[in-house]
């Protein structure tokens, strides 16, 4: 298959778009894709993690052979978003000679996604970054979008910057050796695209959890195509998050971020947003935005999915960080809340009482 005709998405940001190819086989074509896709490039340094480093580090490697690539590993999971682990990553960085016209693979889940994007934002003011997921969570939302970021102890994702991915490749080929744990945190948020924005996806994913869970390779491409091409759409209208448009991608992440950061990380990004969403909808309920059937259904197909819907902590343990997220304006907290399965969600200001009740 041509690349051309893996390419399940553009994101049109005019001088900033770029493609979003999806397909079995593209690590092995990493190197070919780049080639057409980007012009100029002078190297490349590959950032990864170890477990991800051990299963396809020397795949991509081969792949890049003509840009000399080198190899930079940072810590599995959460912590990668470090500040202190950002600072050894420009380092290395520094260390591999990349020059402005290089580009920083980021070869991995979420947090390498995140930390290695940041860091190309920032080193020598910003060069190219190529975003290549290999977790479902990755390739179904955070590849794509440009937001980076790393955490801090007060909350997560609080120091960051928005820089564009000159490419995402989704290899979905990779996800057949994902830990089932991992696949189920990425389905949470193909839930979460398909309450927000995509109803034929939200039903595709009732009818076919059983596949999805066995990492079936046309299931897994066929959602991932639905979401990539929903998230196109959100980062075109709304590219810095600045008109309120690109916020109903939080759907399930104020709650989420904060039993997230509770747990020290323990807890999955996914299944943590699986917890805030039912906790958005029972919001929403409460205040006659979304029907009960709807949450029902949610509730429903999270336990299909074999993700958590309660949380494990109190309402006092989980406001104080909800006050503190992105999102929070003026100490009032504002929630991304669902009205309907497939139907725009509404972001309003919820007050402390309105959550209290929904969460004791």
């Amino acid at each position: 298959m041509s690349l051309e005709a893996m390419r399940a998405a553009t994101v049109h940001l005019g001088g900033r778009s770029y493609p979003v190819l999806v397909g079995g086989g593209l690590l092995g074509r990493l190197g070919e894709a780049i080639d057409e896709h980007l012009s100029d490039v002078t190297g490349c340094v590959v950032v990864t993690s170890p477990s991800v480093e051990k299963l396809y580090g020397g795949r991509a490697i081969t792949a890049l052979e003509a840009l000399s690539p080198g190899l930079v590993v940072v810590p599995d999971g959460e912590e990668a978003k470090t500040w202190g682990e950002a600072g050894k990553l420009l380092g290395d960085l520094i260390k591999h000679g990349l020059d402005r016209r290089g580009v920083v693979v980021a070869l991995g889940g979420g947090s390498v996604g995140d930390s290695a994007g940041f860091a190309a934002s920032i080193y020598m003011r910003g060069v190219r970054v190529v975003q290549v997921p290999t977790t479902l969570l990755g390739q179904v939302d955070s590849g794509v979008g440009g937001k980076t970021a790393v955490n801090h102890p007060a909350g997560k994702n609080l120091m960051g910057s928005f820089h564009q991915p000159g490419l995402v490749a989704c290899d979905t080929g990779l996800l057949a050796t994902l830990p089932k744990r991992e696949l189920r945190s990425g389905l949470a948020e193909v839930a979460k695209y398909g309450v927000i924005s995509d109803a034929i996806l939200y039903r595709g994913v009732e009818v076919e959890a059983e596949k999805l869970l066995s990492a079936d390779a046309d299931a897994l491409r066929w959602v991932v195509t639905r979401c990539v091409t929903a998230k196109a759409r959100y980062v075109e209208a709304d590219e810095r998050d600045e008109k309120g448009i690109r916020a109903a991608l939080n759907y399930g992440h104020t709650v989420g971020h904060a039993v997230e950061t509770l747990s020290d990380h323990t807890i999955r990004h996914g299944e943590a947003v699986a917890i805030g969403m039912i906790a958005a909808s029972r919001i929403a309920v409460n205040l006659g935005l979304l029907k009960q059937p709807d949450l029902e259904r949610q509730i429903t197909l999270l336990e299909a999915l074999e993700l958590p819907a309660e949380s494990p902590y109190g309402v006092d343990e989980v406001l104080p960080l909800m006050r503190r997220d992105k999102k929070a304006e003026h100490g009032s907290i504002r929630l991304v809340l669902p009205t309907g399965i497939g139907t725009e969600p509404e972001v309003r200001v919820v007050s402390e009482a309105e959550i209290r009740g929904a969460l004791a």
